[in-house]
């Protein structure tokens, strides 16, 4: 069989993806609410892996790959949900050095030379998009890698310097940089800040020594202290990375780092379970039987359980923040299908209806540029069932979802469609449906990569059943979605969409902070007149405990 991921909506420069055919192989089963229940139920007996990174993403990434558009005005062809603004993702290759547990494009050692070259070339991306972006508002911009701060100064200034020339800023987008231990001495810090940085992104994953050595992690944990204290003092929106789920881990190790972080201020962490899956080539690749697996979840859960103590609050499922001194709206609006532009190697960005992907090698990447041709390599054509469902998917798999915005923004009523399947996973306990807002239960984390993306169009599902038959015996996500039958009760049926309802920074900020205490205050949970969005951060593992 080949090297295919069971969680095919992962991505990782070691899997290669199963393909899909246009038609179905097979038409689905009928289903009525207690028959879905039932088949779920018995579906759902199979180890799935837990909480893997954030870029989990709907549809997955084996669609049919069309060739790259031949203009930046062909991808962006479709209307957007979300007009008039966008965000930026800029990629940096390269690095001090190659984690083991890395599965990004990166290139490690000291290449200052190819970084030059790659920037100049990643400000003619700039260019080439601009006049389609004209008149529109960037809301924000994450420049990743990589390690964007172990680039020279100059080229950071040219990288930001570029970003005011070719686009327009809002006065309070948010501006997310990349660093890692090592990178980031107190005047590189002063020069993000003067270049507008106002959110740093610090991946450390464990203070630990004994730890990093299994990593590659070559950096001294007093210096790490002494840069996070002063990112801290100087941008104060920090959010620092965190990992856990190593062999001979003990049962502190990962309490030990957040509650250091905790006490240097750190305002914003992020939690990642170690995905072996992504980060090794095997030669006969089958499901894996973590032996950590449950290690893992009590792992998790003790974290999100003490960062709860600290008036942290999950933004997405591993992503924890104070409310009042940490954002992280580029991540968030992702899944509102606001478009994002993917600059450098391997980026991924979304043109309306227009998953895309740049080329993966850097040589490749400069010459089209060169050239003048668009750097991008594949593009997955949505039609709207798939692009309304990748904004349902993808916010109940991370935070919950307004059925109102939804009908508002394109014109949809989800309840209808999906009436049967709301029913069964609320019988079973796995969704909350209270006002407009369906969010995921404590029970459901365990599932987190399939339920959510059983609100797919049944037509997709069906597509699925022309994977290779082995392939769906052996996979827990595509077995499971071809297994439970039809999932829709209705047809899609699109009326008069009024486009999208923006929440004032002012607003979301009111939201966080209203949501700690309704996750601190059980009796405030179920008094009468609360607002449908209290129940923001219902989803967690801490409380299925």
């Amino acid at each position: 069989m080949p090297h295919i991921s069971d969680c095919f909506n992962k991505k990782s420069r070691y899997i290669k993806s199963a393909g899909l055919t246009e038609t179905a192989a097979v038409k689905l089963r009928e289903n009525t609410a207690s028959q879905m229940a039932e088949r779920l139920s018995a579906l759902l007996q199979i180890q799935n892996d837990f909480f893997p990174c954030f870029d989990w993403a709907f549809p997955p990434p084996l669609l049919s790959k069309s060739s790259a558009p031949d203009s930046i005005e062909d991808l962006f062809s479709v209307s957007s949900v979300t007009p008039g603004r966008y965000s930026i993702y800029l990629h940096s290759p390269f690095c001090k050095s190659l984690c083991s547990f890395c599965y990004y494009a990166v290139i490690p050692g000291d290449s200052d030379r190819m970084a030059e070259d790659y920037i100049d070339h990643l400000v003619k991306e700039m260019a080439m998009y601009s006049p389609v972006m004209e008149g529109m508002t960037c809301e924000s911009v994450y420049f990743g890698g990589g390690t964007p701060t172990f680039l020279q100064n100059d080229l950071l200034v040219k990288v930001f310097s570029s970003l005011q020339r070719y686009f327009l800023l809002a006065a309070d987008a948010e501006i997310t940089i990349e660093a890692s231990p090592g990178t980031l001495p107190e005047e590189k810090l002063w020069l993000l800040r003067e270049l507008g940085v106002n959110r740093l992104s610090y991946g450390i994953q464990s203070l630990d020594e004994r730890l990093l050595k299994g990593m590659n992690r070559d950096y001294s944990l007093a210096e790490a202290r002494v840069e996070l204290s002063s990112a801290v003092n100087l941008l104060g929106n920090v959010n620092v990375d965190t990992m856990y789920g190593f062999a001979g881990e003990h049962q502190d190790d990962l309490l030990n780092t957040l509650s250091e972080l905790y006490e240097l201020g750190v305002p914003s962490v992020s939690i990642y379970a170690l995905d072996q899956q992504r980060s090794q080539t095997l030669q006969n690749f089958a499901p894996p039987k973590d032996e950590l697996y449950q290690h893992k979840i009590e792992q998790f859960a003790r974290a999100e359980a003490f960062l709860g103590t600290k008036g942290f609050r999950p933004v997405l499922q591993n992503v924890f923040a104070d409310p009042e001194r940490a954002s992280y709206r580029h991540q968030v609006r992702r899944w509102d299908n606001l478009p994002l532009l993917g600059l450098g190697i391997n980026a991924q960005g979304y043109a309306p209806q227009r998953p895309y992907q740049n080329i993966s090698g850097i040589k490749s990447y400069c010459q089209q540029l060169a050239e003048g041709r668009l750097p991008v390599a594949t593009v997955d054509k949505l039609d709207r069932e798939l692009e309304v469902c990748r904004e349902i998917t993808s916010k109940l798999r991370f935070t919950y979802m307004s059925t109102e915005q939804i009908k508002f923004k394109y014109g949809l009523d989800v309840r209808k469609v999906f009436r049967d399947l709301i029913d069964s996973l609320e019988g079973m306990g796995f969704l909350t449906c209270q006002d407009d807002i369906l969010c995921m239960t404590p029970a459901a984390a365990y599932y987190n990569n399939i339920l959510p993306m059983l609100f797919s169009p049944d037509a997709f599902k069906e597509r699925l059943s022309g994977l290779p038959e082995e392939y769906i015996a052996t996979f827990p996500v595509p077995r499971i979605l071809t297994g439970i039958g039809k999932t829709q009760s209705a047809a899609f049926e699109f009326g008069e969409a009024g486009g999208e309802r923006r929440v004032s920074p002012e607003r979301r900020k009111f939201l966080h902070a209203h949501n700690v205490v309704r996750r601190n205050n059980p009796e405030r949970r179920e008094t009468a007149g609360r607002r449908s969005v209290d129940r923001m951060g219902a989803w967690s593992v801490a409380a299925a405990g």
